[in-house]
């Protein structure tokens, strides 16, 4: 199979109690059966870590959901929110994670695996962010230093999408702020092999 035939099926998994109401994505489908279990050992680990292990005594609510953003042409890319709000608290937080992994090996792509090595991507991305700041009014409770190599990302059809957690950089009620980066304006910066690649003309 190509990998340009190559997608996964995905089904939910469910954790309920009496507080937790979180759902995870589950593939299958796939040719390889170590690559699969590979990849939702990840998801699974992934989901896990986001719920507070206190559960019910402290918190009266923990939701979680899932969106998968890209599943074509051998890469699957996903995000996981997990919303949770303590006992007796006024507001609660919400958390997002994303992964992005390679569908025939099993790789999962941190964000310096997707440029040319050499390339000064970390600069360009930055500056784009600091652009979209502005233009879009986003109010900020400290100054935006730029990216780094691990900084929190997925993918779609047509941008990388880069983003940070509430109170990171924004104030509570902005939630978490996305900065979508079509692939056009990084073109001459993506790694041939990385898998942008396979999704524009290069």
């Amino acid at each position: 199979m190509s990998y340009k035939d190559l997608s996964a099926a995905i089904t939910d998994i469910q954790i309920r109690n009496e507080c937790t109401d979180v759902v995870y994505p589950r593939v299958s489908g796939l040719p390889d059966d170590a690559v699969e279990d590979k990849i939702n050992r990840m998801i699974q680990e992934r989901a896990l870590a986001m719920i507070p292990k206190e559960g019910c005594g402290v918190y009266q609510e923990i939701k979680g959901v899932y969106e998968v953003t890209l599943n074509d042409r051998g890469i699957l890319s996903l995000k996981l929110n997990v919303y949770s709000i303590r006992i007796h608290a006024a507001n609660g937080i919400d958390e997002q994670r994303s992964l992005t992994v390679n569908l025939e090996t099993g790789k999962e792509y941190r964000l310096y695996d997707l440029f040319k090595r050499n390339s000064d991507y970390k600069t360009v991305i930055s500056n784009i962010i600091r652009k979209q700041i502005e233009e879009r009014n986003i109010p900020l409770i400290k100054e935006f230093s730029g990216i780094d190599d691990f900084e929190n990302y997925y993918l779609t059809e047509n941008a990388l999408v880069i983003y940070f957690q509430e109170i990171e950089f924004t104030p509570h009620y902005v939630g978490i702020p996305e900065f979508p980066i079509p692939y056009s304006q990084i073109k001459n910066l993506i790694r041939v092999d990385g898998p942008i690649a396979r999704f524009i003309k290069m």
